[in-house]
């Protein structure tokens, strides 16, 4: 009975939610609507070549949005209730062989069959990773990384005049925040909290990928290199709010930037480097150093260069 209800969890049961995943999560592209549209038309073709027009194979975005989320929750579940009952049944079989039911051989077919039962649960759990990926993929990135690159829009090779005016009107990452929020809000009521948190880990993975990105592709000043540090420490504290896991790690890369790009003089990175690094661990190599030091405005070539790192 065990041996059959794994497998009936594993290719029946598993395959009904894979297919239901495979599915996709709808995006709000121009493309992917018009992808969309091409389906219902296809379907509504097809029901008038038979002579009837069905509707139940059109499925309106919102709905395949729900059907998606659901079903990532249900995978989710599955993996749960799998263990548990693994649990449960282990329990079980504890007590009958404590009275000398069945002896050793038994004993070692059962462990092989709840063995297997948490093998599936693993299988649905990669399943639920698969569909993450995909929905961070999909819905997200498209989404977030156009916010990021506005980073490129505002200007961080600065003078004081501009670094007040930017304290007083913030000129991005407030509204990059606000749009986070604003994507998040549907996943945060339709997903379970775990499989939330574990969006979010996807979410701030990329933020961190993708700004990475576009600083080094920024110009700064001296007072750029405190406004892009102020940033960040605005964009961690947000996205600290947002999960209970710790985020700092993903962004320490970014954070040793800010602590270049806020340096007064090029030789005061010795003050953090080698022996003088302390607790730190740099996750920048020595060129990427140099690389980053480069993009100040104020900082000379000849001066980097000479650099001992």
């Amino acid at each position: 009975m065990i041996n059959l209800s794994t497998t009936m969890m594993e290719s029946d049961f598993r395959e009904v939610l894979c297919n239901k995943l495979r599915m996709g999560f709808p995006a709000t592209t121009l493309q992917d609507i018009q992808r969309g549209v091409t389906s219902a038309v296809s379907i509504v073709h097809s029901s008038l070549q038979q002579g009837k027009f069905d509707t139940k194979g059109i499925e309106t975005n919102d709905e395949a949005k729900m059907s998606f989320l659901v079903s990532l929750n249900n995978v989710e579940v599955c993996s749960e209730n799998i263990m548990t009952l693994k649990k449960n049944l282990e329990n079980d079989c504890r007590k009958l062989f404590s009275q000398d039911l069945g002896g050793d051989q038994a004993k070692a077919k059962i462990d092989s069959c709840l063995s297997d039962m948490a093998s599936v649960s693993n299988k649905f759990r990669d399943l639920l990773q698969e569909g993450l990926g995909e929905l961070n993929t999909t819905a997200i990135k498209p989404q977030a990384k156009p916010w990021i690159n506005l980073f490129l829009s505002v200007s961080h090779n600065i003078e004081e005049e501009e670094f007040n005016d930017y304290e007083a009107n913030d000129p991005w990452v407030q509204q990059f925040i606000v749009n986070l929020e604003q994507l998040m809000a549907e996943f945060k009521v339709g997903l379970s909290p775990i499989s939330y948190e574990n969006l979010t880990s996807l979410l701030t993975s990329l933020i961190a990928l993708e700004l990475e990105k576009v600083v080094l592709k920024s110009t700064f000043s001296r007072l750029g290199g405190l406004q892009f540090d102020k940033e960040l420490r605005s964009l961690i504290a947000y996205l600290t709010t947002v999960t209970t896991w710790t985020i700092r790690d993903k962004f320490a890369r970014l954070s040793q930037m800010a602590t270049i790009l806020n340096l007064e003089r090029v030789t005061e990175i010795l003050d953090y480097w080698g022996p003088n690094s302390g607790p730190l661990t740099w996750r920048l190599t020595p060129a990427e150093v140099r690389q980053v030091l480069a993009l100040r405005m104020d900082f000379r070539n000849e001066d980097i260069k000479r650099l001992r790192l």
